[in-house]
Order: structure tokens, then sequence, then C-alpha cells
């Protein structure tokens, strides 16, 4: 997350047993609105991240609601994702704590964990690809208008996963927000 609390990707973290299959879901939910994710396999090879990829740095809140929608379609797919498998969002705050670091998720393609096939993008039957940064360079970055349209379709409909509350103070009375877990 950067100091003005926007983020230039969303990256899904999934451990445990089903992540593999779990974070393929999430794949297939991204493809199926036009949205191109990428899987990494963790730097243990115990797990793995979904990455999304923005144009233009969008607002944290946002990235992470876009994100609770597209788990919530998943598991609505998917029921036994459940949250064994799925662990959190990065950036894992909607905003930049006070004097704090926000949060942080070990980058790919770190030399130690490559040599061992772990820290790399993989395809759908868990392979590297050859060329890590030519497939990097290749994927479409998700517009922050698009970001945004999935967020208020998702808060709008109800269907998001998280807890609600009320907006903030000076906006019209009963307007809630969707805070995501």
């Amino acid at each position: 997350m950067l100091q003005d609390e926007t983020c230039w990707f969303l990256a899904a973290d999934f451990d445990k047993k089903a992540w593999a299959k779990d974070a393929g879901a999430l794949l297939q939910t991204c493809r199926g609105r036009g949205i191109a994710a990428a899987l990494e396999r963790s730097r243990s090879g115990n797990g793995g991240h979904v990455w999304i990829f923005f144009s233009e740095p969008i607002p944290a809140r946002i990235a992470r609601q876009m994100g609770a929608a597209l788990i919530t379609e998943t598991m609505e797919k998917r029921p036994e994702i459940g949250f064994s498998s799925y662990d959190r969002f990065f950036p894992n705050q909607d905003t930049m704590p006070l004097g704090g670091f926000g949060n942080l998720i070990a980058l790919p393609l770190q030399r130690k964990a490559r040599e061992v096939g772990n820290s790399v993008f993989v395809d759908g039957d868990l392979q590297p690809y050859d060329d890590q940064w030519a497939y990097l360079s290749s994927l479409p970055r998700l517009s922050a208008d698009a970001a945004f349209g999935i967020a208020n379709e998702a808060e709008l409909s109800g269907r998001v996963l998280g807890v609600r509350r009320h907006v903030r103070e000076g906006s019209q009375a009963g307007q809630y927000e969707i805070e995501c877990l």
C-alpha cells in the first residue's frame, strides 16, 4: 500500500491442502469477468497467491472490495472453498495506520525460492512459465474504472463477504459501506 492508501495490485493468499484448487477457482471467476489474474506458487510451495495488477494506483479499499466480490462469487460457485484455504488479501487493510508501514507480502521471483521451483508464476497445471518476465509483461492491467465498477456492483447488491458499517460522518443517514474481512 502506498502512502496515499492506494495500491498497484491485489493479491489473494491461499494456503493449506486445497490451495491450488481454490486459487484456480478464483482464477476462473476472474477469467469469466475478463480480468487477467496470475497464479504464483508461494515461497514455501505450500500455497499460492492470485495477483491482479492495476493500470494505475487505486484506493486499497476499492481493491479489497473488488477482491471480496470476486471471492464471494467464487465461493458461490465452489462452496467448499471456505476460509480454511483462503487466507487474506494484500493489501490487508483499507487504510494506512498512523505512523505504520501497512502490510507485507513476499514479492515473487525470489532467487533462492525460484531455485527449488517456488516463488514463480505458474500455469493451470502448476508448471512455471519458461519466461517469467515475458509472462508478467503480457498480462493486461485492470483499469480503475473496472475495479470501481465491480466493487460498486457488489456493494449495491449486498453480495459480498464483509462487515457492514455506517458510512463516515456527513453522509446520508442509513448509508452503509462494506469493510472487507
